[in-house]
């Protein structure tokens, strides 16, 4: 089985709900089973201030980072990491590897200190916004004229200086071309397809993947059915195979990698803002057992061993080694 590093899961807003409800040790009962068996050795778990929550983000990023910490100390089989080196002894220990993201950076408000204690925190990678507009920049969702402002910029200077992964998906094309033009090294975006394919503000346009990849950096392909293509007719895992096609063709298979952002898990008021209801995946990948679908897909499509290599794991890990050291 090809191992996979997921660059985007949003199983700490899971691990959070669950323990609010009163279950304890989830991370080991619940998540990892599904992400072990669908060959996934590690990946980035992000912070996520999840709707209706998001209006106090703050508050829910430290209670999801006090349960992510008591859900780590309870777990023998998961470890959090902050380097390449760190990967390197995890995957020889057999470990369970959590590199640790933000999914947006409203919790920080406007101090540069709060984005220092979430790098205290082990977080090692961040976006700036999720589709909300903020303090730092224009999501998906916000107003197209709006970009980055100048505390976001204050913001992309600081992770660059603390070696932090700047992350571009959920920003709209404005922040977008903003975050390049203030970056000067690799940047990633973590689960996001070709807009050429599926024309939706969360995908991204050639003339962006080009753009990510002149700067040494990757694409995370993105299993949302929405975001693999509006028809429903299309959002099949073939359909999710031509996008990692189109990227490949476009930019070469360097730049290309996963962020599935398998989330069936998350309580329904976290998701209908963005979901019509029902498993948000495209159907045959319906949570992260089932990864080896899509691989043996991209197999069956032409995708060589080292080809599948590089998509799977081999790519993240450069650009954490590059970025984050």
């Amino acid at each position: 089985m090809t191992l996979i590093f997921d660059g985007h899961t949003d199983v700490f807003t899971g691990v959070l709900q669950r323990r609010l409800n009163g279950e304890r040790d989830v991370l080991a009962q619940e998540f990892l089973p599904k992400l072990r068996c669908g060959g996934v050795e590690g990946g980035c778990f992000v912070f996520w201030a999840d709707p209706p929550y998001d209006k106090e983000p703050a508050a829910r990023i430290a209670q999801m980072m006090q349960a992510a910490s008591e859900e780590l100390a309870e777990c023998a089989d998961a470890v959090l990491v902050h380097s390449l080196a760190e990967i390197e002894a995890a995957k020889a220990a057999g470990k369970f590897y959590i590199l640790a993201g933000a999914e947006g950076l409203s919790a920080i408000g406007d101090s540069l200190e709060r984005l220092d204690r979430f790098y205290d925190f082990g977080v090692r990678h961040a976006m700036l916004t999720w589709n909300e507009e903020n303090l730092l920049a224009s999501g998906a969702k916000g107003d197209p004229a709006h970009g980055l402002t100048a505390f976001g910029r204050q913001v992309v200077q600081r992770m660059e200086e603390k070696c932090m992964i700047v992350d571009v998906s959920h920003l709209n094309d404005r922040s977008f071309w903003d975050v390049l033009a203030a970056v000067h090294g690799p940047i990633v975006a973590s689960h996001s397809n070709a807009r050429a394919l599926a024309e939706h503000p969360r995908d991204l346009t050639d003339d962006q993947l080009r753009a990510i990849a002149e700067t040494g950096g990757l694409v995370g392909l993105n299993a949302n059915k929405n975001f693999v293509s509006p028809d429903p007719a299309q959002q099949t895992v073939d359909q999710f195979v031509r996008h990692a096609v189109h990227i490949a063709e476009l930019v070469g298979v360097r730049h290309l990698a996963f962020g599935f952002d398998f989330n069936e898990y998350l309580a329904d008021d976290a998701t209908t803002s963005y979901n019509d209801g029902g498993n948000p995946n495209v159907p045959g990948l319906e949570d992260a057992s089932r990864t080896p679908v899509y691989v043996e897909a991209l197999r069956r499509a032409g995708f060589s061993d080292d080809e599948l290599s590089q998509i799977s794991w081999q790519n993240w890990l450069r650009v954490i080694g590059e970025v984050v050291g």
